[in-house]
Parts: structure tokens; sequence; C-alpha cells
């Protein structure tokens, strides 16, 4: 009995020290390496907290080997106390400074400096819900090829100065890649941001065929993110996988580089990896710091967006909530200015775009005090200060102008109108369909302007302007302009229960005015040769909506 007892007792102990022997232990951690690595992909700094969970596990095999294991604990006490210590001492309240500081330096500026006025023909009509609907329309046309791929997100981007919503095709699923590894998904669908029967499915660029292979939908070494991970990108964070096409139709990925500016916290970028989606080549463009800011210099100009909105709105909101500091947020909430709800995306003089959202004091819900326009490679960002109303309560006073349809608006666009801040909305009935379009003033979102063409919309919306005892005028604009001249031609329109006058001047031939029974009972009694007195304001348009008219030839 002794002696099998002894026996079971030796043969314990001798699989014990099978199992508790180095090398295999050695061996099991690099292969958890590896697997860690190549499939959860964590970055590898300590501006990130990640790894900490991932070198845990990696470690836990040699936690087993006694001569190694009050090393392995010391490690992970080291690992725990990063792991609670690194946020805290990160947080807002010991660094709220250094936060509000991450946007960088928010200058004043005049709205018609950035933005251009607005072009009736090129006004984004088409929201990308909208523009994902036209791409499955286009894509369902081919039965056989729908069943094998899906679309991914819309980027809204300008191609050879016009706006377009470019979306991939990407693999619907695991077996799906599988069986093309090679070809990839053929191609991408653009979709004009200004004509919704504009609709082109690219398969071939200069008769190569396009081929998606390296996407955020493949697998293993075309996994996109895996692919940058393994090429170089393994100390930085990357994210913000944006699809767009340069100026011949090339397909690339434009992924954002970033890292952590206060501690493992306040994420901002610092370059950008631009993987070709049918080669995997891959170039990086780093964002230099000069005395005037980020300089995107290197950055081909093609490429639209650097800066990831989710890192913009982030800082514009540290920006605004720390103007004195962690306490006073909390408590006093003195200066203390919040970010609106919802973004857009506008393009401005250059066609440089810039992500644009209104910006209100603290516990007001439909002013604002004004809006930042901010640079989506730079991050140079610009406020242009005017009170005025969110994008929410004009999207509702859009709603409300043509309530009997019961339409619904869209989140507004921010645009140049005659020098005048303006949303512009387009009304979409309950099937998506876009049916009118509205004008909205920033500074008072009772003038509004619907239509059903762009132009009407736009037209009832200075007439609203003019007639209007606000007084709104363009940036810059001290007074009206007052003109006097004679009726060479003289006519009318009826729209939506208003006629309109259009008058030419013998002295302006090359500019038309017009105005409604609103502005001037005498409007119908004029005719040519007739003396006027106008008003209106200064504008480069040749179609000008009058504020004031005076038939002198009647004396009025």
């Amino acid at each position: 009995m002794n002696q099998q007892h002894t026996t079971i007792k030796s043969t314990e102990i001798k699989l014990n020290e099978i199992h508790f022997k180095p090398l295999p232990a050695i061996i099991l951690s690099l292969l958890l390496a590896a697997f860690n690595l190549y499939f959860y992909l964590p970055t590898l700094s300590l501006r990130f907290v990640g790894w900490v969970f991932n070198l845990g596990i990696i470690l836990l095999p040699l936690l087993a080997v006694s001569k190694f294991r009050k090393y392995i604990i010391g490690i992970y006490a080291l690992l725990i106390a990063f792991f609670v210590i690194a946020p805290i001492v990160s947080a807002p309240i010991f660094n709220a400074e250094n936060y509000r500081n991450l946007i960088g330096d928010v200058k004043s500026t005049e709205f018609t400096s950035l933005v251009s006025p607005i072009k009736l023909d090129q006004v984004p009509i088409v929201d990308r819900v909208f523009a994902s609907s036209l791409a499955e329309k286009k894509l369902g046309d081919d039965f056989a090829l729908g069943s094998r791929v899906t679309l991914g997100k819309p980027t809204r981007q300008m191609v050879k100065g016009r706006l377009y919503w470019v979306t991939p095709l990407l693999h619907s699923g695991f077996y799906k890649w599988l069986t093309n590894i090679e070809a990839g998904t053929p191609g991408y669908i653009m979709v004009s941001a200004t004509n919704p029967q504009n609709i082109e499915f690219v398969r071939e660029i200069n008769g190569a065929p396009v081929k998606l292979k390296y996407q955020p939908n493949a697998y293993f070494n075309q996994d996109l993110h895996r692919h940058l991970y393994l090429h170089g990108f393994m100390t930085r964070g990357v994210g913000d996988y944006t699809f767009e096409i340069d100026d011949s139709g090339e397909p690339y990925w434009t992924t954002t580089v970033y890292t952590h500016r206060v501690g493992v916290a306040g994420s901002d970028a610092i370059g950008l990896a631009v993987v070709h989606a049918g080669t995997g080549k891959i170039n990086f463009y780093p964002l230099e710091r000069t005395a005037k800011g980020m300089s995107d210099a290197a950055i081909p100009r093609w490429i639209d967006r650097v800066q990831p909105v989710d890192f913009v709105i982030a800082q514009l909101d540290w920006w605004g909530q720390y103007v004195h500091g962690f306490w006073n947020t909390k408590f006093g909430k003195r200066d203390v200015l919040m970010v609106t709800d919802g973004y857009n995306i506008i393009y401005g003089n250059d066609e440089i775009s810039y992500f644009y959202t209104g910006l209100s004091s603290v516990g007001s819900d439909e002013g604002t005090i004004g809006f930042v326009l901010t640079n989506t490679r730079t991050k140079e960002t610009q406020l242009y200060r005017m009170s005025g109303a969110t994008e929410y309560a004009a999207m509702q006073s859009a709603q409300g102008k043509v309530q009997n349809y019961k339409y619904i608006a869209t989140f507004p666009i921010l645009v140049n109108t005659n020098g005048i801040p303006t949303y512009f909305i387009t009304l979409k009935d309950s099937a998506g369909l876009v049916k009118m379009f509205a004008f909205v003033s920033v500074k008072d979102f009772s003038l509004v302007g619907v239509g059903e063409s762009i132009k009407l919309a736009r037209d009832n919306y200075l007439m609203s302007l003019t007639t209007s005892r606000v007084g709104i005028l363009p940036e810059g604009s001290s007074e009206k302009i007052a003109l006097e001249g004679t009726v060479s031609r003289i006519g009318s329109d009826a729209k939506e229960n208003r006629t309109y006058y259009f008058i030419s001047l013998v002295e302006t031939p090359d500019k038309i005015f017009i105005a409604s029974t609103d502005l001037s009972s005498y409007l119908p009694l004029t005719q040519k040769g007739d003396k006027l007195s106008l008003v209106y304001l200064e504008t480069q348009d040749k179609e000008i909506n009058l504020s004031g008219f005076r038939n002198l030839s009647m004396n009025e």
C-alpha cells in the first residue's frame, strides 16, 4: 500500500515537473503573443491601454513556472497600476487646459471669407441616406452581383470640381471573401450629390477592371486594419477608414493615424495612411506642426478628409467646456459653450471642405451664439459669432412651412446666400424622396423660403429677407443700395399663391429686379417707361430681389 502510494506521488511530481518546465511555457507564451498580435492588433504604445490585457494573457503560461513566478507577479502589479492610474492622471480634472488646447487656435472670421456664394447647380440635395438608397437600386440592377457583395458607407467628396457620394462594394461575408480573394469586389458606385439622376457604376478605369481587395470586410492579410498593422503601424492608432477616389477614379482608403496627447486620452491625428484598395500599396503622409498650425502640404489635394469628425467634435466640446477650467464646467458654468447636436460638411472657397457645427450656451435649446468651421484636413478652426437658430430649430421651422404635406426635413447644410449665413434643407416624403427645398435664415429661423425647385425656394427666401422688418443684411454691408431708373420691360408670374414682378431698367440691362405685391401695391400698375426708385441688398447676382420700391411716375 505504501509502495503504491509512493509510486503515485512520484508520478504526480514528474508530471508537475514536466508541466512547469520553462521551455514549453515560453513557447506557449510566444504562440499567444503571435495570436494576439495577429488577431487582436493591440497598439503597442504607452499612450494606449489596450495592450495591457493582451500582455496579461501572453504572460499567463510563464506564471506557472516557479522560477519566473515572482517576476511575472511583479509585472502584473505594474500592469494593474498602469491600467488604473494612467486614465486617472489623464482625466480632465487634472488636464482641463490641455484638453481645451487640443483643437488649436480658434480664430474669429468673416463668413464670406470662407464660404463662397451659393451656386444653384452645385447645392447638394442628396444626403447620405438618399445616396445609399440610390446606390442600392443601382446595385440591384445586377441580381447576381447583389447576392455576393454589400454596400459600404457612402463618402461625399469633391471629384473634378463636382460633389459625389462614392460608395464601395464590400464582401458580404467570409465565404464570399474566400471565393473572391484574388478578384476582390468589382468597383464602386458614384451618386451625384447635386443630381439624383446622375448615378454611375464604376467597374473599369482605362479599360482595367477595378478590384477592391483590401477593405474592412476582408479577412486575414487583406483586412484593411491588419494590413496597416503588419506594415509599420503597430505603435500608432489607426482608424476612421474612409473610401475616396482620386481624380482619375483610382480607389483608395484614407485612414487617420493618431496618438493620444493627454496621457492615454485626447485622441489627435498625426498623419494619414493612404491605401490603394486594389494593390494594397501604402503611403503615409505626416501632419507637420508649423507656427501657424498643422500643415497638410504633402497630402494630395484630391483627399478631402484627414481629421475624423469624432476627434474634431470632441475637441470643440472640450474647447467650449473648459474655458475657465474643470470646476467651472461642473458648477459655475460661466462662459461655457457646447456643440449643438449634429454636424455637416460644407465646401468653401477653393473647394476646401469644412466640418460645420453650431455653438450654443449651456441651457440653450434653440439658440446659438455662432458656429465653427473646421478644415477637414488641417483642423484649422474658424469661429463666426452670430446669435441665431440651431439646426434642429431650423428644421422644425422648415417643416412647419409645409406641415400640410407632412414632409420631413433633412439635417441642414450651411450656405452663403448673398453674404447671409443660411441653412439649406431638403424636404422628403415618407418614402424618402426629395419633394421640396427650403432656405432658413440662421439669424432668424422664422424667415423661410420653400419651393419645388432650388431656385424658387431661394427666390422666396430672398423675398422674405427683403420684406422682413428684422433688417438682415449681408456680412460687411452697412446699408442698402438705392437706384433710380426707367422701366424697359416688366412682366409677372404667379407662384405658390403669390404674384412676382420682374423688372428690367434701361440703365442696368444686365440685371432683373424681382418683387411681389407684398412690397408695393403699385407694382401691378407699373409699365414700360415709368421712373422707379429701387432699394436692394448688395449682391453679385443678376437676378435681384428688391427690399424697396417706389413708382416715381405715379407720385407714389
